[in-house]
C-alpha cells in the first residue's frame, strides 16, 4: 500500500521543476554484508619491574620485555610487530605509612614510615601477527614468561577496503531488488540508475648477551615448547549501506 501511494505521488509530479530533476522515480536503500575471516590478530599484556632503585626497577623490565618479545617474534614468525607504550613508575612505602589514613590522599614526606622502600615500573605492551592461529599460543607463552593479563585484544582485516567493497556490490543488489519489487507493485517499468548515495559507516631482534665462566654449572635444559591453544576467531563482519534512485520508464 506504502508503495501504490509513493508511485502515485512519483507519477503525478511535473518533470521539471525550479532546475531541479524530478523525473519519476524510485528510492530504495540497500543494506549488504559479508563476512571474511580475519587475518590479524593483536596480543596485548602487562609487565612489571620491581627494584629498590628506579633504575633496578627498569632494568628488570627491560630485560623481561627483551626476552617476551624475542620468543613471541620466534613463535608467530618475524613479520611479528611489537610495540609497547604506556610506561608508568610508582614508590612503594612501608604498610605503617600506609595505615596513617592519608596514603591514597595527602602527600607524604619520604621519611620516617613513609619513606620510599622501592621502585614498580609497568609497561603495556602489544604485538601484531598475521599468524591468528598462534595467537592463543602465544597468550599462554607470554604468560610463561612473566607477563599479566596477556590476552588476545581483537582480530582485523589487511585488506578492509576490499572487504567494503564487496559489501557495497552485496548492498547495491539488495537495492536493485528491493527497486524491482517496488515497481512491479506499481505496475511500473524499472528504468536505470539516477544516483548512488554511499551510507556506510564505516626486523631488527634484539638478544640478550649471556655470559658463561668455565667454572659455571652446565645451563639448565631448555624450557618446554609453549603450549598450543587452537582458536576459531569469528569471522570480521562488514556493512554497506546505500541508497539508490531509479529512473521509471523510459
Amino acid at each position: 500500500m506504502r508503495f501504490a501511494i509513493l508511485m502515485a505521488a512519483v507519477l503525478a509530479a511535473p518533470a521539471v521543476a525550479e532546475g531541479r530533476d524530478v523525473r519519476p522515480s524510485i528510492s530504495v536503500t540497500g543494506v549488504g554484508s559479508v563476512k571474511t575471516p580475519p587475518d590479524v590478530a593483536t596480543i596485548g599484556y602487562d609487565l612489571v619491574g620491581e627494584g629498590r632503585t628506579s633504575d633496578e626497577a627498569s632494568q628488570q623490565l627491560a630485560t623481561k620485555n627483551r626476552a617476551l618479545v624475542d620468543q613471541l617474534v620466534a613463535l608467530l614468525g618475524r613479520d611479528a610487530q611489537a610495540t609497547s607504550g604506556q610506561v608508568s613508575m610508582t614508590q612503594t612505602r612501608s604498610r605503617e605509612c600506609q595505615g596513617n589514613g592519608n596514603y591514597y590522599g595527602q602527600s607524604q614526606l619520604s621519611e620516617g614510615a613513609c619513606a620510599v622502600t622501592g621502585y614498580i615500573v609497568s609497561l603495556n605492551g602489544q604485538v601484531r601477527t598475521r599468524a591468528v592461529e598462534k595467537a592463543g599460543t602465544a597468550v599462554g607463552l607470554a604468560g610463561r614468561l612473566g607477563a599479566r593479563n596477556a590476552r588476545i585484544d581483537g582480530f582485523a582485516l589487511v585488506d578492509r577496503p576490499a572487504a567494503q567493497q564487496r559489501a557495497t556490490a552485496a548492498a547495491l543488489a539488495d537495492a536493485k531488488q528491493r527497486a524491482q519489487a517496488a515497481a512491479d507493485g506499481a505496475g511500473v517499468r524499472l528504468g536505470s540508475i539516477l544516483s548512488i548515495g554511499d551510507q556506510s559507516g564505516d626486523d631488527g631482534r634484539v638478544f640478550i648477551p649471556i655470559t658463561v665462566s668455565a667454572s659455571a654449572p652446565p645451563p639448565p635444559p631448555p624450557p618446554p615448547p609453549p603450549v598450543a591453544i587452537d582458536i576459531k576467531p569469528q569471522p570480521i563482519e562488514t556493512q554497506a549501506r546505500v541508497y539508490v534512485r531509479y529512473a521509471i520508464g523510459g
